[in-house]
């Protein structure tokens, strides 16, 4: 994992078959902030991304790669100095050739900040 335990922190998890919830602190502190955007850190999109793909690979047990996008829309933007803490839901399934599509979404009770639909194998 690259990001996970460093730009961010499981606080708790939800499994269900085909859904996962996660509580996510994003860490405020992390370098990556410096650079995106000093005084007003944006969480990048690609972080986004990653943080689902990790999490997805960890409810499942095994590394995964991103195949296919089917839609992804940043809606709103994640701040991690007034935002830190946030819910990742992630609702799966597996296709006939093993493929594992999934419907991601990155949320608070008031803001949705991103959602995806995509492919990983």
């Amino acid at each position: 994992m690259i990001l996970q335990n460093d730009f961010y922190a499981i606080a708790s998890s939800s499994l269900e078959e085909g859904t996962a919830t996660f509580a996510v602190h994003i860490n405020p502190l992390h370098p990556i902030f410096d650079g995106h955007f000093p005084g007003n850190p944006v969480t990048p999109g690609v972080a986004q991304l990653e943080m689902v793909k990790e999490l997805i690979s960890t409810v499942l047990d095994k590394p995964l790669r991103l195949t296919e996008m089917g839609t992804c829309k940043f809606l709103a933007i994640l701040n991690p100095n007034t935002t830190p803490d946030v819910e990742v839901k992630l609702v799966y399934s597996t296709t006939e050739t093993g493929e594992i599509k999934v419907t991601a979404s990155i949320s608070t009770a008031e803001t949705s900040f991103f959602k995806m639909n995509g492919v990983y194998s």
